[in-house]
C-alpha cells in the first residue's frame, strides 16, 4: 500500500509514533516526544496517521478538534521529521493487523522503533493492540514503547473525546489545559457579513468542534499583522470578530483565529464597553511568540 508523505527523507530506520492524533493534545505530545527520543543515529522520527479518526469514519459524522493540516503543522512544530499518512476508507478497513505490521510498519516505514498509546488498536475489527505489536516486534526486529495515560493535575485522563466535550460546553480554560496550547481555527472571510471595518465574519469547516456559543477574547494569527479581537461563536461554523483597533483591519480572505479566554454568553451585537475593558485588562497575561499566543 503506497503511503502519502510529508517531509519524507531517505531514512534507513524510523522511530514511528502511531495514532490518529486529533487535537495533538498533551497525551499525543508524549508519544511524539518518545518517538523523537528513540530515533537511531542516522534515522528519523515519523508519525503514521490517517486523515480522519477511524471511529468517526464508522459513525459517519466528523467532530474534529483539529483539521488534518493543523495536525501536520503541530507534528512538525514539535520536532517530528516526517509524516506518513493514508486516507481512511474501505480499502483500509479490511486490512488485518498482521498486514498492517508487515506491509506498513516493516516494508513501507522501515520501523526500528514503534511508539503507541496504551489504548491503541489497529487492523480489521481492531484486531491488533499494544501487546500484539510487542509480539510482532520480536519477530520483525522493532522495539515497541507503550505510553501510559497522561493525566491532568486533578487525575483526569487527557483524551480527544474529553476535549471535544469541553469545547462544546464552553470550558475553554480546561480544554487549553488538556491541549497544551490555545486552539486555533482557520476560516474564510465572508464578504458583507460585517457592517463596519472592525467587524469580520468567517466561516469554519463544520467538521470542526467550535467552542460553545458566546463571547471570547481571541487573537488573529497574522498573514501580515496580528490583532486582538472579541470573537463570537454562533451556529456550527460561524465566528464573528470585533477587532480592538481599527488599524488592525483585515485585508486577507483567510483568517486563523486563536481562542484565548471565554468572557460570557452573548454575541457581538450585545458587546458592551465593559466587555472591551474586561478583555483589554486580560491582555498582559498572554504571551506572543512569533505569530501566535502561547502558554507561558
Amino acid at each position: 500500500m503506497k503511503l502519502n508523505w510529508i517531509k519524507r527523507q531517505n531514512s534507513p530506520a524510523r522511530s514511528v509514533a502511531l495514532g490518529t492524533f486529533d487535537g495533538v493534545h498533551l497525551g499525543h505530545q508524549k508519544l511524539l516526544q518518545e518517538a523523537i527520543a528513540r530515533k537511531t543515529v542516522g534515522g528519523t522520527s515519523c508519525v503514521f496517521t490517517f486523515d480522519i479518526p477511524p471511529e468517526q469514519y464508522f459513525r459517519g459524522r466528523l467532530r474534529l478538534v483539529s483539521s488534518f493540516e493543523s495536525r501536520v503543522e503541530l507534528f512538525l512544530s514539535f520536532g517530528i521529521d516526517e509524516v506518513a499518512w493514508l486516507p481512511f476508507g474501505p480499502q483500509f478497513t479490511s486490512m488485518t493487523a498482521q498486514d498492517f505490521v508487515t506491509k506498513i510498519l516493516v516494508e513501507e516505514l522501515l520501523a526500528s522503533e514503534v511508539v503507541c498509546g496504551y489504548d491503541y488498536h489497529f487492523g480489521s475489527k481492531r484486531g491488533g493492540d499494544a501487546k500484539y505489536l510487542k509480539e510482532q516486534g520480536k519477530l520483525y526486529g522493532f522495539s515497541v514503547t507503550v505510553v501510559p495515560p497522561v493525566q491532568t493535575e486533578g487525575g483526569q485522563t487527557i483524551g480527544s473525546t474529553g476535549i471535544r466535550e469541553l469545547l462544546a460546553q464552553g470550558q475553554l480554560a480546561q480544554a487549553v489545559a488538556h491541549l497544551g496550547y490555545y486552539p486555533a481555527y482557520l476560516g474564510t472571510v465572508v464578504p458583507g457579513r460585517g457592517n463596519e471595518a472592525r467587524r469580520v465574519t468567517i466561516k469554519i469547516d463544520p467538521a470542526l468542534v467550535l467552542p460553545k456559543e458566546g463571547l471570547y477574547l481571541a487573537w488573529l494569527v497574522p498573514g501580515n499583522k496580528g490583532a486582538f479581537a472579541i470573537a463570537s461563536v454562533y451556529g456550527a461554523s460561524w465566528i464573528e470578530l470585533f477587532l480592538f483597533d481599527s488599524d488592525g483591519a483585515v485585508d486577507t480572505q483567510v483568517l486563523e483565529v486563536q481562542f484565548l479566554h471565554r468572557l460570557r454568553e452573548g454575541g457581538i451585537d450585545q458587546l458592551t464597553d465593559s466587555d472591551l475593558l474586561a478583555a483589554r485588562q486580560l491582555l498582559p497575561g498572554f504571551h506572543l511568540q512569533d505569530t501566535k499566543v502561547v502558554l507561558r
